[in-house]
């Protein structure tokens, strides 16, 4: 199956057409998910009750979590924030951010919805795609290195705006093949995450080896 005129990422450009698996198609970000959603008229809370607020330094970076949501009285949060509900994806569009992976899916927010800074944009998946999916297809390397071609604003202060995102090119395939694969991917980025957790549990052991090596030579015990 030959699918339409898929993106190079490299340069913003197209290529020849790429050949899809069956029952896969390119479609637009902006056709099939809804970007930077409006918060809802209705939405309606005490001034004091917690609600969830995701700052940048809120998510991990490696994992594409949400690693230390803050909880925050709904009357500081409820203007001049970034407003998301429950599955929502959020995506860092401020440099260096973007590129280092500040994206993560909105999960365990209190009553379904949360804010965060204004540095991010918000995608709403429709009916024929999952959180999932948007989600680590923007996470590649390569699709966010050919983004750092389209930012606007001051060096700095540069930030990727919302119409590129909308005219981005995604694979689609069908429901079950994207829960399919996220799953695959699911499972093996936590094998990734346990080495990572394994590792950094090593380097601080080591980090602590001098310390403890100066103190047992200063108590005779070496």
């Amino acid at each position: 199956m030959q699918a339409a005129a898929s993106p190079n990422f490299a340069d913003g450009g197209t290529e020849p057409e790429r050949p899809l698996p069956p029952g896969w198609r390119w479609v637009r970000l902006g056709e099939v998910c809804e970007i930077n959603p409006s918060r809802p008229s209705g939405l309606k809370r005490g001034e004091d009750e917690p609600t969830t607020f995701v700052p940048m330094s809120a998510v991990d970076a490696i994992a594409g979590t949400i690693a230390r949501a803050e909880q925050r009285p709904f009357g500081q949060v409820r203007k001049g924030y970034t407003y998301f509900a429950e599955g929502d994806v959020l995506f860092a569009k401020i440099t260096p951010c973007m590129q280092n992976g500040k994206h993560a899916i909105a999960r365990e927010l209190l009553s379904g919805f949360g804010f965060g800074t204004t540095e991010f944009h918000v995608f709403r998946p429709g009916p024929g795609i999952t959180a999932e999916w948007i989600h680590q297809f923007l996470r590649q390397p390569a699709i966010l290195q050919a983004a750092t071609g389209h930012f606007t604003g001051a060096v700095g202060q540069q930030r990727l705006p919302e119409g590129y995102l909308m005219a981005l090119e995604i694979p689609l395939p069908h429901l079950g093949e994207q829960r399919r694969i996220a799953g695959m991917l699911k499972e093996q980025m936590a094998s990734v995450e346990r080495a990572r957790k394994a590792l950094e549990e090593q380097l601080d052991a080591i980090h602590k080896l001098p310390a403890a090596i100066l103190r047992r030579a200063f108590q005779g015990e070496l």
